[in-house]
């Protein structure tokens, strides 16, 4: 169930409503008046104590339309999990686009415009983590988001292994009642944290700056780890894959993704052992061998301090 709450069907009245309840305010729009089904799935919005909001969502698209509003002064961290890329428009020139696995951080200094389409058919398994200076209770916190909110802007960047658990949690709870309330406040948390407004400046080294082309090669190298985690990968031949030098590669890897390869690596690994034994049957045994632990033992406690859990538990499920 999509974060307690599930809604089968909205129509275009419905969603306008749902919308607005998260700070959307549609400007004209053709759905208000049509009760026919415009989504089929689920969305949830929920408020924390921290002065965090978050609404995840888990949409198909019954048929094409077209939105268009304002969001108010506020940082979000917009995240598509799973689904069809989408495209949106962000003020009156910036033409935005994400892909699964990818988010956007988006700054909206003052009243905005955003709009975009939506194509019949399309799947939206998405997420909005969204942060106000006024909401927030910890004045840090407050400052730093405050500090982001002197310009209009959106920064496109790949979400990491831990990221994508991290919404996994919020749209499918493992946890109910007071205690899910509060793990879906620390994955709400934990992604702003990992999001790029907490990232240092990324310093010039003998590699260079950051790039276009650098983040390109460094998602090739991404997507080698997630398409083949049970490999024995060596960074020589990532590397080469990539098209540039080991120490390049070590270097880069950590600026776009936050973490060293072999960590992603890990984390990746992790993840696929989790989904094996949540809904494939796999044994203990199993699951260390595919996530390259020797020993059973080992695996149980990387997989206890990734996701809290024992993978034994995850199997009782």
């Amino acid at each position: 169930m999509l974060m307690d709450i599930e809604t089968p069907r909205l129509s275009g009245p419905e969603f306008v409503e749902t919308a607005e309840s998260f700070g959307y305010t549609y400007t004209v729009c053709p759905l208000a008046g049509d009760q026919a089904p415009l989504f089929a799935g689920g969305v949830a919005i929920r408020s924390f104590s921290s002065g965090l909001s978050v609404c995840a969502s888990d949409l198909t698209a019954l048929r094409a339309s077209e939105h268009d509003g304002f969001v108010e002064r506020s940082f979000t961290i917009a995240l598509l999990l799973e689904g069809t890329s989408s495209e949106c428009r962000l003020g009156l020139d910036d033409r935005l686009s994400m892909g699964p696995g990818h988010a956007l951080q988006m700054s909206a200094v003052d009243r905005t415009r955003l709009g975009g389409r939506v194509a019949s058919g399309q799947r939206l398994r998405s997420l909005l983590v969204r942060a106000r200076p006024e909401d927030l209770v910890d004045e840090h916190l407050a400052d730093r988001v405050d500090a982001a909110l002197r310009s209009t802007s959106a920064l496109p960047f790949s979400l990491s292994v831990r990221s994508q658990a991290l919404g996994h949690e919020l749209l499918v709870p493992s946890l109910v009642g007071s205690a899910g309330h509060l793990l879906a406040e620390s994955c709400a948390l934990e992604l702003l944290a990992r999001s790029p407004l907490f990232a240092e400046p990324v310093r010039a080294t003998a590699t260079g700056p950051l790039n276009r082309r650098d983040l390109a090669r460094m998602e090739v190298v991404r997507d080698a780890l997630t398409a083949e985690p049970d490999r024995e990968h060596h960074l020589s031949d990532l590397a080469r894959l990539a098209g540039v030098s080991v120490t390049a590669l070590k270097t880069k890897f950590v600026a776009v993704f936050g973490q060293p390869v072999f960590a992603f690596l890990r984390d990746v690994r992790l993840e696929r052992a989790r989904r094996g034994l949540e809904q494939e049957g796999w044994t203990i045994a199993q699951a260390a061998y595919h996530s390259g632990y020797r020993h059973p033992t080992s695996f149980t406690f990387a997989f206890r301090r990734q996701y809290g859990i024992a993978p034994s538990a995850v199997r009782r499920r």
